[in-house]
């Protein structure tokens, strides 16, 4: 059975939420129906099935499966997901969520600070820097058609603004949602200093921290750890992704 919680800020927002989504998936609705029974495991089991094999999840899904593994004592797990809800719904109470349980478990990466303040806000506004780039660009189009009809000449500078918000609006759909963080899955994490098993050890760590995953090669992940850089196994990170 999944331990009793005390009464948390992470608590109120989950049942802020209600019991069941507005769904037509029956493997969904039976999972919020087991939830509602207070099945915690056996609920987790179809949400995760949701979640791995039918590549959905809705906010209130994450959250929920976040509820449970803190419950479970699986504090790696439910900082996962509670960074999933957040990236989805940027709800500031899950953000204090996750530093008070970063805090507690004595865990890093979760800090909020100017930096992050403004990359959170950036996923934030996502869809309206992208509505708003297409707004420009449409009003630029039609300002340049008027051109070409009443002078036969569209402005030159007009015409490289569009051209120039035309490849920022392309960048920012295809790689501007790449959110290139992850949270270490397993105790006695080796940290190297180059990717190869056989260069020097930068430290060895437990699971739950969140690191900035800044590239790939071969089976090791580039890293930010403690103001350095550093190679982590692919394999013990778990990519966080937005919905």
């Amino acid at each position: 059975m999944i331990k009793k919680l005390l009464p948390t800020l992470f608590t109120l927002v989950l049942y802020q939420l209600g019991g069941f989504a507005q769904t037509t998936n029956p493997l969904l609705l039976r999972a919020d129906s087991l939830f509602t029974q207070q099945q915690f495991t056996q609920s987790f089991e179809l949400y995760d099935s949701i979640y791995r094999y039918q590549g959905e999840a809705s906010p209130a899904m994450l959250l929920k499966m976040a509820y449970i593994k803190e419950g479970l004592g699986d504090v790696t797990s439910a900082q996962y997901y509670l960074n999933e809800y957040y990236l989805a719904t940027a709800n500031e109470q899950a953000l204090q969520k996750m530093e008070d349980l970063a805090e507690t478990n004595e865990l890093e990466g979760y800090e909020h600070n100017d930096i992050t303040f403004f990359f959170n806000l950036y996923y934030k506004n996502y869809n309206w820097l992208v509505f708003g780039l297409i707004l420009i660009c449409l009003t630029l189009f039609a300002l340049l058609v008027y051109q070409k009809i009443k002078f036969r000449q569209p402005a030159p500078v007009n015409t490289f603004l569009l051209l120039a918000l035309l490849t920022g609006l392309f960048i920012l759909v295809n790689f501007g949602k790449d959110y290139n963080r992850g949270i270490i899955i397993k105790n006695n994490t080796f940290i190297m200093a180059a990717p190869s098993a056989g260069a020097d050890l930068l430290d060895v760590t437990g699971k739950g921290h969140k690191v900035v995953v800044s590239g790939r090669q071969d089976v090791w992940y580039k890293i930010e750890w403690q103001g350095q850089e550093g190679y982590i196994k692919a394999k013990n990170v778990k990519l966080l992704n937005i919905w």
